[in-house]
């Protein structure tokens, strides 16, 4: 590794980013920290013209991402005040993904749900392990969840939204590669191997071309996580009186 910050792992591959969420005994659910470090890298990659794309995995074999890590203490214990930081930090890191203009690749290991979904189901390309499985499980917790009902509508469609969303069940990768929401399966051992494959592919393309491809074919799903995020605003609102 060529650098290491708050349970992350970051390396250059040739001319692709391999960031490596490494928090497995937490199921890799993300901090504040973590989600800042990760936004901050995805944008330095993107100015740096030596980078072609980015490749986002998970250390372990169970799960890629938990989603954020809601028991994390906040330093000042002002919970309320982390309430905003993990929207906040959440916010800006899909932004990173959904505006950057090089290619960002996931790379599933394991179950990716809440959060951790809402990332791989924006990512320009995804990869996943034989085993995983995308899960957006809100509904079991008693939580509405705006955001992943706004993608996964503006990606599959509606009745996609509502078989996942009202149902909070696990899509195995066969069937989420048959609904086109990951690109690729893999056996396990060669899934990173897999994923650089796409992310080199994806990155030997014009950089201007393929940002204003990205930016076009993503301004509907703006649009929708913008009013996602609002809506979950206000509930946090209604919440906290």
């Amino acid at each position: 590794m060529e650098a290491r910050a708050d349970n992350l792992g970051i390396e250059r591959r040739e001319e692709q980013l391999v960031i490596t969420i490494d928090r497995a005994q937490k199921a890799n659910a993300l901090t504040v920290a973590m989600m800042q470090a990760i936004t901050g890298a995805i944008q330095d990659s993107a100015r740096d013209a030596s980078v072609k794309s980015v490749v986002l995995a998970s250390s372990g074999e169970k799960v890629f991402c938990a989603g954020v890590d809601v028991r994390e203490l906040p330093a000042d214990g002002d919970v309320a005040k982390q309430k905003e930081r993990r929207s906040l930090a959440l916010a800006a890191l899909q932004d990173a993904v959904l505006d950057t203009e090089i290619p960002v690749v996931c790379a599933l290991n394991g179950l990716a749900s809440g959060a951790g979904a809402m990332i791989a189901l924006l990512a320009d390309a995804c990869v996943a392990a034989e085993s995983a499985a995308i899960s957006l499980p809100e509904i079991d917790l008693g939580i509405a969840t705006f955001s992943g009902a706004s993608m996964l509508e503006a990606i599959g469609g509606r009745a996609l939204a509502k078989d996942m969303i009202q149902s909070g069940r696990r899509m195995p990768a066969s069937e989420a590669h048959g609904r086109g929401l990951i690109n690729a399966v893999a056996p396990a051992g060669e899934l990173l191997a897999h994923a650089l494959t796409e992310a080199r592919k994806l990155g030997e393309r014009d950089r201007a071309v393929f940002a204003n491809n990205k930016r076009w074919l993503n301004r509907k799903i703006k649009v929708a996580i913008d009013e996602a995020r609002a809506e979950h605003a206000l509930h946090r609102q209604a919440a906290a009186r």
